[in-house]
């Protein structure tokens, strides 16, 4: 598992979720953002991609779909049914806006 990709699949669909007027996504480097959260070695990161991977899988999705854009339904409903994964992406999110301050 990737890591960096999953953290950056992470970071878009957690935009995704609040754009709109709140965020336009074409102004992050998600990519960026991804690779310096886990380059950042935060636990939280960690644990947040563990308990994803393992919400996903343990849902029947795909493991190779961690690493593909999260359009699916099934992604959508997972989330929705799982509100702590959604804590988890802000878990990434968080450590990834910190990383750029840094």
């Amino acid at each position: 598992m990737n890591h960096a990709r999953i953290a950056a699949e992470a970071l878009r669909y957690r935009l995704d979720l609040v754009r709109g007027p709140l965020v336009n996504i074409t102004d992050w480097d998600i990519e960026t953002m991804a690779g310096m959260s886990v380059a950042a070695a935060d636990p939280n990161v960690d644990g947040a991609i563990r308990r994803i991977a393992t919400a996903w899988v343990r849902a029947g999705l795909p493991e190779e779909g961690l690493c593909k854009p999260w359009a699916c339904p099934e992604a959508r409903a997972l989330f929705e049914a799982n509100p702590h994964l959604v804590d988890a992406l802000d878990d990434i999110v968080r450590v990834a806006t910190r990383s750029q301050a840094a």
